[in-house]
């Protein structure tokens, strides 16, 4: 039967997979009875990149001082800085020679007591004993070698050199070639106090360092490096503290640094949780970075390995010192091939062999469905597979389907019942004194999404309001939808109000489940279960509260600017008519009336005279008349009940009202016409009444063309009759049709008629 028939059943094998804690001591003692399981790693470009600035340290082969480097693992929670930490440290501890490694889980408060039980320490190991006072011994040669080489009194005699090569080379004991030639021990405690004066300033450290050689004293001090408190004897030689404190600590960590990077000797320090400083006090978590900051320039500069893990917000915030001595690794999210290879990693661990190119039993869906809910991190995609595993297996489904997913999502997450929710809801928001307990009017009795809770409305004025909706985990596109529909309905119902949606999930949001319900709403949900949700609800009920505030007062701004406006164009408007008043008061002028038909008909040419007469005529004609029967105003007919007359209403239609119009436009134009000639006559001084001459014949053209195309601009006259200059005119009986005619022959007829009677020869054609 293949993996993919049989049920799900068996121990879970993602069980206890999803974190990563480093420990100070590479203990490998089995516990349990089973065999242990074996470390899972996926292989992606950032595990490529922190193994190959590993591997360079180790295999550096050029001068120590440029052997030092400082990493920071940069990644949000869960996406593996442990991990990443704790392979490091694997490899460390698997590197021949082994160099000394210190590893810290978390930094804290106490660091002394860390230091003293949870790092491993040179008297912790025979081997890292051994190695410590090696690198004590060569430090001492060579403190040993500078003396004697400033020593000028010539009693080393002609094997001066031989002393100092043998014991820069570490071929002579310092101890003995000391003791031979009486060097004061205060020398080399004064010696020891120079070098370690950039590293620390307490002189406990020179002397330990200076009398870790004699054995009398190597217990003593090899407890008191490792955090317990000095004995007498140490006690009498200056040593009267023991190592405690942030700062304390970290200056045991620099000089430690100092005597292995003197010897030339690989040295690490691996520090996990950085980020818990940022729940200290402003006073420790300052005396942390400073004193973090020390050992970091320690290590770079001689020749360690640092390697800890930091999220994005704390590691922006560091000193810009600190970025520049540091390489950040950032570590991303997970796409979906390192999912599959993750969920393929731990069914082989657990024996259960998938298909190829399958996650067998999840189905593929179910696969889209961890990537896409577990937004990439790997903690999260470990923790929904273990709960869907359950899921499936106490159902005995031979498959994990997106079912499984979703109920592991809601078993996870879902921690309290929607009632708990509301309450909670209900006492943040009664500490800022929000009153959320009556609905807008007409809101009562809306309906929620299917699933959600009660809705909160919150009152901010009148007209505006906010509501929180708490809902359950967010797993597909429909419970978004519902609940863009309530948004919708509540404002359709709402009218002019303005309402703000603010969406708390109690459960669990992925991110793009996020930028859905945004889309939606305008407004990104909370979750419930947030350790900052008090402080996010607060400040999200707040700014909803201000933009509904701004978008009343805008609007209010908006109507009084267009009133505003319209004040001020009548206000302009009577300013101007005021001007135009003072203006003919200071310079009254006598307006000439407008010349009558019979002065301007007068005063136009002879040849053209009968014309417009004759235009003018069927004008006036035209406009007595009228358009249709003729209009009566007699009263309606007594009725025989004996009612007085009523009276009676002329309705006219239109085409009437247009067609009178037509002809007092008509009207008008003619005369415009009539004036145009006339200044064009009147305008020659070398003319006469008999025999006028050179007279502009392209200005007379122009007045006549511009008769006719205004003309042509007006209703006609005759209602859409043939149009008088598409041929020789037939017989008009109509008196339209006549006026229509006169106006329309008018132009042609005068450019003629003046043209040849003025110029000698015939004038151009319309």
């Amino acid at each position: 039967m293949s993996p993919d028939a049989s049920p799900v059943t068996g121990e879970n094998p993602f069980r206890g997979s999803t974190s990563v804690q480093l420990e100070g001591f590479g203990d490998t003692t089995q516990v349990g009875t089973g065999p242990p399981r074996p470390p899972i790693h996926v292989r992606r470009r950032i595990n490529e990149q922190l193994m190959e600035q590993v591997q360079r340290y180790l295999n550096h082969t050029g001068d120590h001082s440029t052997r030092g480097r400082v990493l920071a693992l940069v990644g949000e929670f869960g996406l593996g800085k442990s991990h990443l930490a704790a392979q490091v440290t694997d490899i460390l501890r698997q590197s021949t020679p082994m160099p000394a490694l210190w590893v810290i889980g978390q930094p804290s408060v106490d660091m002394r007591s860390v230091f003293q039980h949870r790092v491993m320490s040179p008297r912790d190991d025979l081997e890292a004993m051994a190695d410590f006072m090696q690198a004590i011994t060569d430090y001492y040669a060579d403190v040993t070698a500078e003396l004697l080489e400033q020593d000028d009194t010539g009693r080393l005699g002609g094997a001066r050199d031989e002393f100092l090569r043998g014991l820069r080379d570490r071929r002579l004991d310092p101890q003995k070639i000391a003791r031979a030639f009486d060097l004061d021990e205060e020398l080399i405690h004064s010696h020891l106090r120079r070098h370690l004066r950039g590293v620390t300033d307490h002189r406990a450290f020179a002397t330990a360092l200076a009398l870790l050689p004699n054995q009398a004293y190597q217990t003593d001090i090899f407890r008191w490096l490792s955090g317990e408190a000095p004995t007498a004897p140490l006690q009498q030689r200056g040593v009267t503290q023991p190592i405690q404190g942030i700062q304390g600590v970290f200056e045991a960590f620099a000089v430690f640094s100092l005597v292995y990077g003197q010897s030339d000797r690989p040295y690490a320090l691996v520090l996990d949780e950085v980020d818990k400083i940022v729940e200290w006090t402003a006073q420790d978590r300052a005396l942390f970075l400073n004193a973090f900051e020390m050992l970091v320039n320690r290590y770079v500069n001689q020749g360690g390995l640092l390697v800890f893990c930091v999220r994005p917000d704390l590691w922006s915030s560091l000193p810009a010192s600190l970025h520049e001595r540091v390489l950040p690794l950032w570590l991303d999210s997970w796409e979906r091939p390192a999912t599959e290879e993750l969920i393929k990693q731990h069914l082989l661990g657990s024996g259960r062999v998938p298909p190829d190119k399958s996650c067998a039993p999840f189905s593929d869906p179910a696969v889209t469905q961890i990537v896409t809910l577990s937004d990439g991190v790997p903690r999260k995609i470990l923790r929904i597979c273990e709960g869907a595993w359950d899921h499936a297996a106490l159902g005995r489904s031979p498959r994990i389907d997106t079912e499984a997913v979703h109920e592991a999502i809601r078993t996870t997450h879902e921690k309290r019942p929607m009632g708990e929710a509301a309450r909670r809801l209900e006492r943040v928001l009664a500490g800022d004194q929000w009153w959320h307990n009556v609905p807008p009017r007409d809101l009562g009795d809306l309906p929620g999404p299917p699933g959600s809770g009660e809705p909160r409305w919150i009152e901010v004025t009148r007209t505006a309001w906010i509501v929180l909706l708490p809902v359950r985990s967010l797993l597909t596109r429909s419970g978004v939808g519902d609940i863009a529909g309530f948004l919708g309905h509540a404002r359709d119902v709402a009218g002019a109000a303005g309402i703000e949606m603010l969406v708390v999930v109690n459960g669990h949001a992925c991110r793009q489940m996020r930028r859905q319900v945004a889309d939606a709403t305008g407004t990104m949900p909370l979750v419930l279960d947030d350790p900052r949700f008090d402080t996010a609800l607060r400040s999200g009920v707040q700014s909803l509260a201000d933009r509904l505030r701004a978008s009343q007062d805008n609007t209010v701004l908006e109507k009084l600017s267009n009133r505003l406006d319209v004040l001020q164009g009548q206000q302009q408007t009577l300013l101007e008519r005021v001007d135009s008043i003072d203006r003919g008061l200071d310079n009254p002028r006598v307006v000439s009336p407008a010349p009558t038909a019979d002065a301007l008909g007068e005063r136009l040419p002879e040849p053209v005279r009968a014309h417009f007469r004759e235009a003018r005529e069927a004008l006036d004609r035209l406009l007595e008349e009228g358009e249709g029967p003729r209009l009566s105003l007699v009263p309606v007919a007594r009725t025989a009940t004996g009612r007085p007359p009523r009276p009676r209403r002329l309705l006219v239609d239109d085409t009437a009202l247009r067609s009178m119009g037509a002809v007092v436009l008509a009207r008008r134009l003619l005369e415009a016409f009539g004036e145009a000639i006339v200044g064009w006559w009147e305008a020659d001084p070398a003319g006469s009444d008999t025999e006028p001459v050179e007279r502009d014949q392209g200005e007379l053209f122009a007045i006549c063309r511009g008769f006719e195309i205004s003309l042509e601009s007006l209703p006609r006259l005759d209602r859409g009759g043939t149009d008088p200059l598409s041929g020789s005119p037939a017989a008009v009986t109509d008196l339209g049709e006549r006026a229509q005619d006169r106006l329309a022959q008018l132009a042609d007829r005068v450019l003629r008629e003046l043209g040849e009677a003025f110029s000698g020869g015939p004038a151009p054609r319309l």
